[in-house]
């Protein structure tokens, strides 16, 4: 069985044309690649396809045509969900399951160390709500949870949808540290207009417009 090697491109699109509407594809011809370890700052206005993009690495929108691989693995093969991680930026959560059950329950699914999940927890100041139900959570705090549930175990991609939407600055800051030490060893792809001055971005990309036919980003 083929694992996910990051001596493959981390990520690599080619040729792809997407979107929702038959007749009107969000991508047409998009083909990029980021095939080493870093933190990708990935920016782009209203429109230019960012949660598109997100969805396509997550093998969930399947492209019209082309191809989209993580790890040298299809994005939509079940092989490939082992290595990677994305963040979207709604959280998804079960409203009367605690903090520490969502962390309890994911980990095990992820085969992770839950001691792990939960310290990362406790470190963005979700102590004190470890035993409270994800719906008396505050928006904030929601979202701390839903960044940690959605990056727990290891992986060498992940794909991260405004994680810094609600947060304050002390946790944005503590978010922003971790994605900077992932950067060294893995690629984290990034979508944000916040960034946080501890975030050691090492690539800026914009997506700005949507490609005709045939034209190529990278």
């Amino acid at each position: 069985m083929h694992r996910p090697s990051y001596q493959d491109p981390a990520l690599e699109i080619r040729d792809v044309t997407a979107g929702y509407v038959e007749g009107s594809p969000v991508f047409a011809g998009l083909s990029l690649s980021f095939g080493k370890p870093g933190l990708v700052h990935l920016r782009g206005g209203n429109g230019t396809g960012k949660s598109t993009l997100v969805e396509l690495c997550s093998g969930y929108l399947l492209p019209w045509q082309g191809t989209v691989r993580v790890g040298g693995l299809d994005a939509s093969s079940p092989a490939a969900r082992a290595g990677r991680r994305i963040c979207r930026t709604q959280p998804a959560l079960y409203p009367d399951m605690t903090v520490r059950d969502h962390i309890v329950f994911t980990s095990r699914c992820r085969g992770a160390d839950t001691e792990a999940g939960l310290d990362r927890a406790v470190r963005l100041g979700l102590e004190p709500w470890l035993d409270h139900a994800a719906k008396a959570l505050s928006t904030g705090n929601t979202r701390k949870l839903w960044y940690v549930v959605c990056t727990l175990g290891s992986f060498g991609c992940a794909v991260l949808d405004e994680p810094f939407n609600g947060i304050d600055q002390e946790g944005a800051e503590k978010i922003a540290e971790e994605l900077s030490l992932w950067g060294a060893d893995r690629l984290v792809l990034l979508i944000s207009h916040m960034v946080p001055a501890a975030l050691a971005v090492t690539d800026d990309f914009v997506l700005d417009r949507t490609p005709r036919s045939g034209e190529s980003w990278h």
